[in-house]
């Protein structure tokens, strides 16, 4: 008796009828999940991408104006960053203009503008910023362009929301300075 029950127990364990089935059951929703992460992951990085392009495309574009630029130029740079960067979601710009002063050893800051979703620079702010500016001559100027956008995943996968910012630096080409007429 005890010989048939390890004759039945052997044939099941060796019988393979069914198996793809059951992994089937168990490994196609794993797959399809890691398929739409990677999609999703994948967008992602892609908005990031052109959001630092669209970014790029504006601190480029303020960097060879020698006029002064006033709120309708800032809009316009706003609604066309928007335009590059896809944003469905609200978004801001923050310009930002300062210089280097050799009496002081730091630099100055000289105005901020802001459109959309994102606070003015102010003088008591320069202190954030020691880290992220290059070393510069006395007197030269230097054109901070600030953006940011967030991007709701289409999917949930766990990402959640994400905040893309941009922090660029650019100098002036054509002009000493970039001036802002109110």
């Amino acid at each position: 008796m005890l010989t048939t029950y390890y004759n039945l127990l052997r044939r099941f364990r060796e019988d393979a009828r069914g198996s793809v089935s059951v992994e089937v059951a168990i490994i196609l929703p794993v797959l399809l999940w890691a398929f739409v992460a990677m999609w999703v992951f994948f967008d992602a990085y892609k908005t990031r991408s052109t959001t630092e392009k669209a970014a790029f495309t504006i601190s480029d574009m303020l960097s060879r104006e020698t006029n002064a630029i006033n709120d309708t130029y800032l809009t316009s740079a706003k609604t066309l960053f928007d335009m590059l960067a896809s944003s469905d979601s609200e978004s801001g710009l923050r310009v930002t203009v300062i210089s280097y002063s050799l009496a002081e050893q730091d630099y100055v800051f000289k105005w901020s503008q802001v459109k959309g979703n994102i606070h003015a620079m102010t003088g008591a702010d320069m202190d954030d910023l020691d880290g992220m500016l290059p070393n510069m001559s006395a007197g030269e100027t230097l054109i901070i362009v600030e953006t940011t956008s967030t991007y709701d995943p289409p999917l949930d996968v766990g990402l959640g929301e994400l905040k893309m910012d941009t922090f660029i630096f650019t100098r002036p080409r054509f002009a000493p300075q970039l001036v802002w007429s109110s």
